[in-house]
């Protein structure tokens, strides 16, 4: 099993993507959907109503496609308590792995 590229605590690894988590979480949540060919707009919007959920699908999704180590009680838990910085590890993930891979 791989393990994640940037620790969950590292989320200023990357400054793009830091500065984009902090000033504009929706824009990352939207980059990182589009990214793993989701709906950015439908993320975004579920965002909305249930800010947790979106990181999740996509922490999810992206541990799953590179095979990395973790559980989804691990995303959940993560999820709520990091979002910002789940999404920011996420991001970082895609960028690094690129996400056609």
């Amino acid at each position: 099993m791989a393990e994640w590229k940037q620790g969950l605590c590292n989320f200023c690894g990357d400054f793009e993507v830091c500065l984009c988590g902090c000033c504009c979480d929706c824009c990352l949540v939207y980059r990182n959907a589009d990214n793993l060919g989701k709906s950015g707009c439908l993320y975004c919007l579920l965002g909305c109503i249930m800010p947790c959920i979106p990181s999740l699908l996509l922490r999810s999704e992206a541990r799953e496609r590179w095979g990395i180590e973790g559980s989804t009680f691990g995303d959940v838990c993560a999820s709520f308590f990091c979002k910002p910085f789940v999404d920011c590890q996420t991001a970082v993930e895609i960028k690094e792995r690129g996400a056609n891979n």
